[in-house]
């Protein structure tokens, strides 16, 4: 049972063959591709795409980019402009309605923008982690040059079910906080062309090794698109890793994955 705990299938890249994407994971043996969002847009096609396919688990955010849309201008990338209190209430909604699996992606930027925008992230990433607190969801984290300090937010405010996804800070303060906090760390498909991804499948305690694509992005061959079924590939190298057989690997994963995101899940029998 493979699982890609990280994906962006609402992405454009994926706008022509979304379906035939989702089979191939299906043939790959995955049972579970957590699909994550990034502003209103991508929030609502994850949970169509989530009603139409079992494998799809839907988790429901607001990137730190996009939580400051109001407040930047000039990036290399276009930028959604809505009402962030009206998404965080539409997001905690459906965290109520039990139909999400995660609150994600959210947390803090400080590679595209300056400190000048910290404050407002900050505050959105609060709200995100509250409603993930009162559903009883995992909180999926991107953090990009500001690690520590997310860091420091979730632990101040005892937040135990963590996944930092594409981590790219460095590799000792993730080891303490995984052996300290108990949060996990989903490594992408190119982790063989990456030595921190190495170090991190390596050393992190097994028991808070995730798998996760980001795709389209982090493909195993730079310049191609990514998809959920090259998580096949990290478990192959995470067995390789640790002198561990490909079952064992695909086995610990999949028992990761429903520690975190199964467990204790609350659904709601009528959706």
């Amino acid at each position: 049972m493979y699982v890609d705990v990280h994906a962006h299938l609402t992405h454009k890249d994926f706008q022509d063959d979304v379906d035939l994407v989702i089979q191939r994971a299906m043939d790959a043996q995955l049972s579970a591709i957590v699909v994550n969002g990034l502003e209103p847009a991508s929030n609502r096609r994850i949970l169509e795409l989530s009603t139409q396919y079992a494998i799809i688990k839907a988790a429901l955010g607001i990137y730190p980019i996009e939580a400051i849309h109001d407040r930047v201008s000039g990036l290399p990338f276009e930028v959604s402009h809505f009402d962030v209190e009206e998404e965080l209430t539409f997001i905690a909604a459906q965290a109520k309605a039990g139909r999400l699996y995660a609150i994600g992606e959210c947390g803090l930027d400080g590679y595209w923008v300056g400190e000048e925008t910290f404050g407002r992230q900050e505050e959105v990433f609060l709200r995100l982690i509250e409603i993930a607190s009162d559903a009883q969801l995992p909180l999926i984290i991107h953090t990009r040059k500001r690690e520590e300090r997310a860091m420091e937010i979730l632990a101040h405010h005892g937040v135990k079910a963590v996944d930092f996804h594409c981590y790219g800070g460095k590799v000792k303060p993730a080891l303490k906080a995984a052996e300290q906090y108990g949060w996990y760390f989903s490594i992408p498909a190119n982790a063989r062309h990456n030595e921190a991804f190495r170090k991190l499948l390596r050393d992190l305690p097994e028991d808070r090794i995730l798998t996760e694509t980001d795709c389209p992005y982090l493909a195993p061959q730079k310049g191609t698109r990514n998809e959920p079924c090259h998580v096949v590939g990290t478990v192959e190298f995470l067995a390789e890793l640790r002198s561990w057989t490909k079952e064992q690997a695909i086995d610990k994963v999949w028992q990761n994955y429903c520690r975190l995101f199964e467990s204790g899940r609350k659904s709601n029998p009528d959706v």
